[in-house]
């Protein structure tokens, strides 16, 4: 249960934020000397790196909302500080030789599809927009922070994502790729035992990547952030990944594959909570490494993620299962892909409502997915709304 000053404070931040739209006049805040916002992250942060491109739209949502331009999170929190409307530094081309141009001036370096661990090759490794951790690199290439400056972070997901995946397919590769993974970021002394270890060692491999992760990534923000002078740090932990609806359908298919019934579902409860473990694994020990540290605010979006699916009508939300945006075609993974470019406000308000849905022709604006893993424009409303009360907490708001 949440306690009365709980929900007084998350008013309080909803009514900043809901009227931060123009970002001028007395909706804005300057109790930190905020001026300029700087975003690092991954698909939940970019502002427009594949607009144009097709099946992309400016955001990774519902394109066209009624608040646009300030439509995820970060471009309302910009806004409530009455900074510079956020533009993305990186534009992907689709060009081969040179996929990404740069925008100077733009100060949102979030790149969909970012990770902190960005092994992958084909996306460029670790120097690539794709790397977080390369994006705070070209963030603070520039000099030194201001204290007037509020970096908001975010990562992780991705890297969970690859994770899981890597494990599940080791019944098909003996786990080559999984070892692989893990072996980029635990010595080969901790890991060669594991890998030994049958069943209960891989399992423990995933915890171990995972604290590895987050080691990854503070110190990353350490060397190119908060020993570049940044005095203003906003952090999300990582989102129970396993409650999207793209994951659901991952764990129901473990199900299926153990013949369902009692079995099946005694194995899909099992998988989900071993990779509810590994995600809390990451989050412990990121908490850790910044405890105490009074230029860092990490938010909770763990928690407050997981109440909004538990408790969705405490959160104005009628529906946190199904995606809003239709699917448009199956991946190569056999899991539903979506069309942003196509999934608009005005395409999801003409259409006849989903059965069991309420609202009439808004409908969709109450669903808590637009896919099967990014939130509506309401989803990132409901996120601003946290980082902002936990700002206004420290002080910063």
């Amino acid at each position: 249960m949440k306690s009365m000053h709980w929900k007084l404070a998350l008013l309080t931040a909803a009514a900043l934020v809901a009227g931060c739209g123009g970002g001028s006049g007395d909706q804005t805040s300057v109790r930190a000397g905020i001026a300029s916002v700087k975003v690092m992250g991954d698909s939940l942060a970019d502002s427009g790196t594949f607009k144009g491109i097709p099946g992309y739209g400016r955001i990774f949502s519902v394109q066209g909302s009624s608040s646009e331009p300030n439509a995820i999170w970060t471009e309302r929190l910009s806004a409530l500080f009455g900074a510079p409307q956020l533009c993305n530094f990186f534009k992907y081309t689709g060009i081969a030789a040179t996929p990404f141009s740069t925008t100077a001036g733009c100060t949102s370096y979030a790149v969909g599809g970012g990770r902190i661990n960005n092994i992958d090759p084909l996306t460029g490794g670790a120097a690539s927009p794709f790397s977080v951790v390369y994006q705070l690199q070209i963030a603070s290439a520039a000099g030194n922070y201001k204290s007037s400056d509020l970096l908001l972070i975010d990562g992780g997901g991705n890297d969970a994502a690859d994770l899981v995946g890597a494990y599940l397919a080791a019944a098909k590769d003996g786990g080559a790729s999984y070892a692989s993974m893990a072996g980029s970021l635990i010595p080969t002394a901790t890991l060669t035992p594991l890998l030994a270890g049958g069943a209960t060692g891989l399992a423990q491999i995933g915890g171990v990547y995972m604290v590895a992760l987050a080691d990854k990534f503070y110190a990353s923000i350490k060397a190119s952030a908060l020993d570049k002078g940044a005095e203003h740090v906003a952090i999300l932990n990582m989102p129970g990944i396993t409650n999207t609806p793209r994951f659901q359908m991952v764990l129901d298919s473990i199900s299926t594959a153990y013949g369902g019934g009692t079995t099946g579902a005694g194995a899909r409860a099992q998988s989900e909570a071993l990779f509810k473990s590994w995600v809390e694994a990451f989050n412990t020990e990121l908490a850790i490494k910044v405890a105490g540290d009074k230029r860092v605010v990490l938010v909770d979006f763990y928690t407050a993620f997981n109440d909004q699916v538990a408790n969705p009508a405490q959160y104005g939300l009628t529906n946190v299962k199904t995606p809003a945006c239709p699917i448009t075609g199956l991946g190569t993974d056999g899991l539903p892909s979506y069309n942003f470019q196509t999934c608009t406000a005005a395409a999801l308000t003409a259409q006849t409502p989903p059965t069991g849905a309420t609202g009439g022709s808004s409908w969709w604006q109450t669903y808590g997915f637009a896919d099967g893993f990014h939130p509506t424009p309401y989803g990132y409303q409901l996120l601003s709304q946290l980082v902002a009360k936990s700002l206004a907490t420290a002080g910063w708001l």
